[in-house]
């Protein structure tokens, strides 16, 4: 059995994927009177799923190349100045984001404390 198993490796890609959509998101904010911009987003959750399952089925490759990447959304309206970022919906991105990536530390330090357990055989 590995000391650090898949679950391990995807609180790791997850923390990692959401410390680039938090800076991707401040971005956004920062550009929200440039004329012509457009907003952008993390695109992983799909695909860190996808990987998961390749690993549980033995391809642990598709984890260890796993990259989150930065798309344009074109989903969204543009204003007049061809702007596409809208600050409340950019506020709401960043107060679920650091929900998610706080839920993401928490379940680290659990599956570290429980690992802690098992090394001291039970003590505490």
């Amino acid at each position: 059995m590995e000391l650090f198993d898949v679950t391990f490796q995807t609180l790791d890609l997850a923390l990692g994927a959401a410390g680039k959509r938090q800076e991707v998101l401040a971005n956004n904010l920062a550009n929200v009177n440039t004329p012509g911009y457009k907003r952008l987003d993390v695109e992983f959750d799909g695909m860190l799923a996808k990987a998961v399952d390749a690993a549980r089925a033995g391809d642990s490759r598709s984890l260890d190349e796993l990259r989150p990447g930065v798309n344009t959304d074109d989903s969204v309206a543009v204003r007049a100045d061809g702007n596409s970022v809208d600050v409340d919906q950019e506020m709401a991105f960043l107060a679920e984001n650091n929900i998610r990536y706080n839920a993401l530390v928490q379940l680290s330090q659990k599956k570290l404390e429980t690992l802690k357990y098992v090394i001291s055989d039970g003590r505490r």
